[in-house]
């Protein structure tokens, strides 16, 4: 296992490389807490580590692909199991989470705090439910249409 601190756009990430498949060119890796699956592109099946090579200064935080990779899913881009998505209404970064999974919300709360241009949005609930899945964490840059917290 590999501990790495990025420092990405000011935003800091701890990334931990667990395990890599060396048949199949998956590597487990965790960022911020939040456990991926990645597919190293380009790798022979009999892989020993991942390469970690550094980001652009102009890359967006929330996908730095090397060059002359195809680009993979955003984290944020994630599917919801079931329920209704909140969506991101347009692009920013996370301020701050007002829930937790299983919280009651109702119509109208707030569950997400959002910077945009230079201002604090507020993302609220569209319906009462119970909050069952949470894909974005503080500091994370989202893209419009990208699911934030699904409702049940």
């Amino acid at each position: 296992m590999k501990d790495y601190s990025l420092k990405i756009n000011g935003h800091n990430y701890d990334v931990q490389i667990d395990d890599v498949n060396e048949n199949s060119a998956l590597a487990r890796v965790i960022v911020n807490g939040t456990p991926y699956e990645v597919e190293i592109e380009g790798a022979k099946t009999a892989v020993s580590k991942p390469q970690v090579a550094p980001a652009p200064k102009t890359a967006n935080s929330a996908m730095i692909t090397p060059s002359g990779a195809a680009p993979s899913p955003r984290i944020a881009a994630a599917a919801p199991s079931s329920g209704y998505a909140v969506k991101c209404p347009l692009p920013g970064t996370v301020l701050s989470i007002k829930v937790a999974v299983g919280d009651r919300v109702s119509t109208g709360q707030t569950l997400v705090v959002l910077e945009a241009m230079k201002m604090e949005n507020n993302i609220d609930a569209d319906r009462a439910g119970v909050v069952k899945q949470i894909f974005v964490q503080q500091g994370a840059t989202v893209m419009e249409g990208d699911n934030l917290i699904v409702i049940e």
